[in-house]
């Protein structure tokens, strides 16, 4: 059968060469899961793997049937059983690794992945294997191996991925190995390559609060003010807006701290605890008033 390229990531699970008989079936089942037939869905997904003779396309479709047990028929521990239904390894490790994106079990994930040799792995899977593995490790604040680990996720990763590697890159030399510098070049280099996605304008953000806690007042207001990426609206201007502010209450600018705070406000497409924090730090700077929003939060 002619094969073909489909964009399985917009499935949500990694992106392979498939039929297109194949993708249909996987659609199909998604279909089923839409219309809240989970353990319809989860039985096509496992049928379908069951039926394939690529073991690339048993992964596609055994991932989805663990992404939708997670979510509706019996949480992560019976998502990671579907990886049983992958005989042939590394696939059922890298499943239960794609289980693991949402898991909060830190100190399983090490110990079940820390010996791994996940250079052995597929790109795409070992990109996600170390993702996995080396946000485990940020949250043990295990500094040197969160860093071995991110800086294999960039190396492997590609596009969305690649940079919230760097950016956490950055965070692991900030908050867990005390190495500012090298926090600051990881953050720059997210934002100069990614600067418009959500890696990019993360970036920007960490990097003044890391500029605003060395006292570099003017250098993080540049780097939230600089324009060539600088959204026009919702959650990500509310954000650098809001760090602005941070950045002049600082300065001791206390008018032009509160003009940012008022401008998130009135932008449509902020969120409920962007608004919270704003009005808490406005009662702070101008005790007694009530600041009026012009648009519901989100």
């Amino acid at each position: 059968m002619k094969k073909v390229l489909f964009a399985i990531a917009l499935l949500g699970v990694p992106a392979w060469i498939v039929t297109a008989d194949f993708n249909s079936d996987l659609q199909a089942a998604a279909a089923l899961c839409k219309d809240g037939k989970h353990a319809e869905a989860i039985q096509a997904w496992i049928n379908l793997g069951d039926s394939s003779a690529d073991v690339q396309e048993q992964y596609a479709a055994i991932c989805k049937a663990a992404e939708c047990a997670r979510l509706h028929e019996g949480g992560e521990a019976r998502a990671l059983e579907m990886a049983a239904y992958l005989k042939t390894e590394p696939y059922g490790k890298a499943c239960r690794a794609f289980v693991y994106q949402w898991s909060g079990a830190f100190s399983n994930i090490v110990a079940e992945f820390e010996n791994e040799d996940l250079a052995a792995w597929p790109e795409d899977m070992a990109a996600n294997g170390y993702k996995v593995r080396g946000g485990a490790h940020f949250n043990l604040k295990h500094g040197p191996q969160a860093a071995r680990d991110f800086l294999k996720t960039f190396q492997c990763s590609k596009s969305y991925d690649k940079w919230t590697a760097m950016r956490m890159l950055g965070q692991t030399y900030w908050k867990l190995l005390d190495d500012p510098l090298i926090a600051e070049g990881c953050f720059r280099k997210c934002i100069s390559d990614f600067g418009g996605g959500h890696p990019g304008l993360q970036a920007r953000v960490e990097l003044a609060d890391l500029l605003l806690e060395q006292k570099r007042y003017e250098d993080a207001l540049k780097c939230l003010q600089a324009p060539a990426d600088r959204p026009g609206a919702g959650y990500w201007l509310g954000a650098l807006l809001y760090s602005e502010a941070k950045v002049n209450a600082a300065m001791g600018r206390k008018a032009e701290a509160i003009n940012a705070l008022e401008t998130v406000l009135k932008t449509h497409g902020i969120n409920q605890y962007q608004q919270k924090d704003c009005e808490k730090m406005l009662a702070t700077l101008r005790p007694g008033a009530a600041p009026q929003t012009s648009q519901p939060a989100k």
